[in-house]
């Protein structure tokens, strides 16, 4: 238990340097980019600094009280989600990043019914997670790219970048705790290599699948599909506050 919450804690002290990041690139356009004679762009800058805090206080409150890795499980209450609607709210709080990056992203649908049942705290970290990655592992100018297709029973997230790529021998090492692929400058961000972990074991707790599909120079692209409804072989004890 004690190496759960020590891995746990480890892992959102590197995910809370995302809102973090965010709020001080918003606060820099605002004092560099003279958005101060615009008004409207002032408010949207305004705006995603306050959604970001927002999400901040979200994450101390409901996460860092060391209940989400008790007993090496994910300890939430199921929720009614839309997966679009979080989707584009993270599009829209990292919109300064991707500017100050000069990042292309192009978000694409499939189907109607966006809506499943999960935790909202950890599937907002989940796509902060892989779109964080596709920043990180992108070279100049990233292209990322994201498609959500919804069908009667499941919901798959595909996130595509045009990074370096990942070597076979790795692909199915980075989900490990504290992986981080040796391969020189090309992979030197830095980190715990707790997220693709996180990311995992999110999607374990929802009873659905990610995997990645990657090669070098030709970028990465994760999928993640999750059922609508959590039924079947559940553990009702883990949902409970």
């Amino acid at each position: 238990l004690v190496m759960f919450k020590n891995d746990f804690i480890n892992n959102m002290s590197h995910e809370l340097k995302t809102p973090v990041a965010t709020v001080s690139v918003a606060i820099e356009a605002l004092k560099n980019f003279r958005v101060l004679d615009n008004p409207e762009r002032t408010h949207e800058y305004l705006e995603i600094a306050q959604n970001e805090l927002n999400r901040l206080t979200i994450m101390t409150d409901k996460i860092l009280k060391a209940s989400a890795f008790e007993n090496g499980e994910m300890n939430f209450k199921p929720e009614k989600l839309n997966l679009d609607g979080i989707i584009l709210r993270i599009l829209g709080s990292l919109k300064v990043v991707f500017e100050k990056k000069n990042a292309s992203v192009n978000y694409e649908k499939e189907g109607e019914d966006f809506n499943l049942e999960g935790s909202q705290v950890h599937l907002t970290n989940v796509i902060y997670n892989l779109i964080d990655n596709a920043l990180k592992y992108s070279v100049a100018n990233p292209a990322i790219g994201l498609r959500l297709t919804g069908s009667k029973e499941r919901l798959v997230l595909m996130v595509k970048d045009n990074g370096p790529g990942i070597p076979a021998e790795y692909q199915k090492k980075i989900f490990e705790k504290f992986f981080r692929i040796p391969a020189g400058d090309v992979h030197n961000a830095k980190g715990y290599g707790l997220g693709l972990s996180y990311v995992a074991s999110v999607v374990k707790s929802h009873h659905g699948t990610v995997a990645v599909d990657s090669a070098p120079g030709k970028g990465t692209c994760f999928t993640v599909s999750f059922p609508k409804e959590l039924t079947g072989k559940t553990n009702e004890k883990k949902w409970k506050k």
